[in-house]
């Protein structure tokens, strides 16, 4: 996230209604009701485990100097089915790594730059049930309470969370506990609906949600059959209101543009016999290009209609970057496991209340 968006995020996180002083990781996620994934056993169910999760700072909105009191999760909001929570014997250790989410290590010692905070336990600590009709979680939220209070100075380095599990009211074995897991934030704004065709259609255009490495995609539905077909594009700036088209090109006055024509690209194609058509290319997999607006609006052929060409709405998506998290992660005594699987990018959502 650049630093004005992580400003903005910040100042909306500040008036959030669902806390004053709760960070959501990654930050983006202030604006995301409900991730598009979910995990089944990270980090909580995993049986007897250790788990470690590392936290980035660039994608975490806890001001420096304060200490978080509190850790939490919330439910997967993709089911909801009752699910029983379990009692876990926890400890929760807290500390700082010089690793970031594509360094770090399987073995869980060496992420350590310092010797970590105990936070928590080894103590009872019972799991909530999930998607409970008579006692709902509050925003589908859970926390746990530090015994131990850590202060957050990052100085630079990033933060580790480790869970390690002596024992479950399971036996011992992992369960499942469907928790929210994020990925990037990839919002999507569109214009108002394009013109009618000769078929009595209108031309529908619809953005997919992209991030750097992969493809940008803009998929046309509804257009003239076997029509040639073309795609503006504007990398860098979004949508705006619409504006009257029939003066410049002699097209109906309800085909409007709604692109900025200012560095605008225009790519060719053409549309199936069912009035599809798709464009695409790829995003470098660099984190530059992300938080980078790009807009689109489809024109096609109609050479029965006012000008011969009608137009789609248009649309613009700002790529979204991958959450900079990962987990470590192993079956086994906490006090004998030493390395674990690593598992890049992977993020349920956390919180992180501070004082």
């Amino acid at each position: 996230m650049n630093n004005l968006s992580k400003l903005l995020s910040g100042a909306v996180l500040a008036t959030s209604a669902f806390a004053q002083n709760v960070a959501v990781y990654p930050n983006e996620y202030v604006n995301v009701p409900e991730g598009p994934t979910f995990s089944s056993q990270l980090p909580l169910a995993k049986g007897i485990s250790r788990v470690m999760c590392l936290y980035e700072d660039v994608d975490l909105d806890v001001p420096h100097g304060t200490n978080i009191t509190k850790l939490g999760f919330r439910q997967d909001g993709d089911v909801t089915t009752f699910v029983a929570g379990r009692s876990l014997q926890l400890e929760v250790r807290m500390g700082w790594t010089t690793e970031d989410h594509v360094s770090m290590q399987t073995n869980f010692d060496n992420n350590y730059a310092t010797t970590p905070s105990n936070v928590f336990g080894p103590a009872l600590y019972t799991l909530p049930n999930l998607h409970d009709p008579a006692n709902p979680l509050p925003n589908g939220q859970f926390f746990i309470t530090l015994q131990t209070p850590f202060l957050y100075q990052p100085n630079g380095r990033n933060l580790l969370v480790e869970y390690r599990i002596f024992g479950t009211s399971a036996g011992g074995a992992q369960f499942n506990y469907r928790l929210d897991r994020a990925d990037f934030y990839s919002p999507r704004t569109y214009g108002p609906a394009g013109c009618m065709h000769t078929s009595g259609q209108i031309s529908n255009l619809t953005l997919a949600e992209t991030r750097p490495g992969i493809n940008f995609t803009a998929n046309a539905t509804s257009a003239p059959s076997n029509s040639p077909a073309f795609l503006a594009v504007n990398v860098g700036n979004p949508i705006v209101p619409p504006y009257d088209l029939s003066a410049l090109l002699g097209i109906g006055p309800n085909c409007t543009g709604q692109m900025n024509g200012i560095g605008m690209t225009i790519l060719s194609g053409g549309t199936t016999g069912s009035g599809n058509a798709v464009w695409t290319f790829l995003i470098p997999n660099n984190n530059i290009f992300g938080d980078v607006t790009i807009s689109a609006q489809g024109l096609f052929l109609d050479f029965f209609v006012p000008g011969g060409l009608v137009t789609s709405r248009a649309g613009h998506v700002v790529t979204g970057i991958r959450n900079r998290s990962a987990i470590v992660a192993a079956s086994g005594a906490p006090t004998s496991v030493t390395t674990g699987q690593k598992s890049g990018w992977y993020c349920p959502v956390a919180f992180f209340e501070y004082q």
